[in-house]
């Protein structure tokens, strides 16, 4: 195990500081962020150079004791040392030729199986086996698709029992069941997407009957009803937009991130999406969405708004878990991390702001969330 430069634990007023992670699409270096949510402040408490020379996609598993990095031809896991600071574990290889390890996702009960897309055509996605400290130890499993098929994005089932992987590439969703006990992966449904809307990330309700789609083509997010039982989808015909009525000129803008609020109970009230602009000087739009509790249906879409910037290659959103109603965004094209905060009028509508802003060295992949 090689250790690499730490951060030391900065003490706070319970309560008022939380800690974040943020990956970059270059250079080595991981950033560990601080946000007072009584000073409405961001700040840089470390800058950590890491053994990877990318961090394109970042994924912090269930226990908060690991970060795992997509770094090129390989997956990397670090042990979380300190609340700002990180050591490396281990690696593992990407088969074949693939060498664009993109998405991570890890799954919520033991034996705590991470999962990764490499974005590319004829790249299996992969199931890694981790040791007792929750490093990665190897591919148990992949994912197999079809030769068209190019995955940006991962999701699960809350029970774990099923991964859906969003098929930018080959425009399409593809659903697989998981043996939960030995990662054994068997495909269960293909399902093309409407015509060239281009499925990037996705999410499942944790009630399970809903499954959300970003379309990074057309700017909108796709409604799949979901059978609890099989893990089968349906789309419903129905979408929501990411750009503002009467855009026409949709080929400026590109789709980027959809998530769930984090509630304590396990069940969101919100849903929050963004895009992004292809020009760094127009602003990316970002959305937020009530959601049945019950059912796990978009009630509403609360608001629909600027972004600060374009948001570049990621304007990707990670929500608080201290409170629904905060949310983390990157701006690889500003070089900036930010947080909003949203306001909201019952369920049928709804502000959102920035209150918090960081401005980085490098661009921001995506960040996650320790507390």
């Amino acid at each position: 195990m090689h250790a690499i430069l730490l951060g030391a634990f900065v003490g706070k007023a319970f309560g008022t500081i939380h800690h974040m992670f943020s990956g970059a699409f270059a250079g080595s270096t991981i950033y560990a962020i601080e946000f007072d949510d009584e000073a409405d402040t961001l700040t840089l408490a470390n800058s950590i150079s890491s053994n990877s020379s990318t961090s394109k996609w970042i994924a912090i598993d269930e226990r908060k004791q690991n970060l795992y990095v997509g770094n090129g031809a390989q997956y990397d896991s670090y042990a979380i040392t300190n609340k700002t600071g990180l050591e490396y574990s281990s690696s593992v290889d990407l088969e074949g030729s693939c060498s664009n390890a993109n998405y991570i996702i890890a799954s919520t009960e033991p034996p705590y199986f991470v999962f990764g897309a490499p974005y590319s055509t004829s790249c299996a996605g992969n199931v890694m086996s981790v040791d007792a400290t929750g490093a990665l130890t190897s591919i148990i499993s992949n994912i197999t698709y079809n030769s068209d098929a190019g995955v940006h994005g991962l999701a699960l089932s809350s029970d774990n029992k099923f991964v859906y992987s969003a098929d930018d590439m080959g425009n399409a969703v593809w659903v697989h069941s998981v043996n939960i006990t030995s990662g054994e992966v068997t495909e269960v449904q293909y399902l093309a997407a409407p015509t060239s809307v281009d499925p990037r990330h996705m999410v499942v309700h944790p009630k399970g009957l809903f499954a959300y789609v970003v379309f990074e083509a057309s700017s909108e997010i796709g409604v799949y009803s979901r059978n609890n039982t099989t893990g089968k989808l349906t789309y419903t015909n129905t979408t929501f937009p990411l750009l503002p009525n009467g855009y026409t000129n949709s080929s400026s803008y590109w789709a980027d991130e959809v998530m769930f609020s984090v509630s304590s109970t396990g069940i969101p009230k919100y849903m929050y999406a963004t895009t992004r602009s292809r020009t760094t000087t127009i602003p990316g739009y970002v959305s937020a969405f009530s959601i049945d509790t019950d059912t796990g249906a978009i009630i509403s879409q609360l608001f629909l708004t600027e972004t600060t910037n374009s948001g570049g290659s990621a304007n990707s959103v990670t929500s608080a878990p201290f409170a629904e109603e905060y949310f983390a965004i990157t701006d690889s094209a500003s070089n900036d991390v930010e947080v909003w905060k949203i306001t909201v009028n019952g369920t049928a509508s709804g502000t959102g702001t920035a209150v918090a802003h960081l401005h980085l060295a490098t661009g921001p992949s995506d960040v996650v969330w320790l507390d």
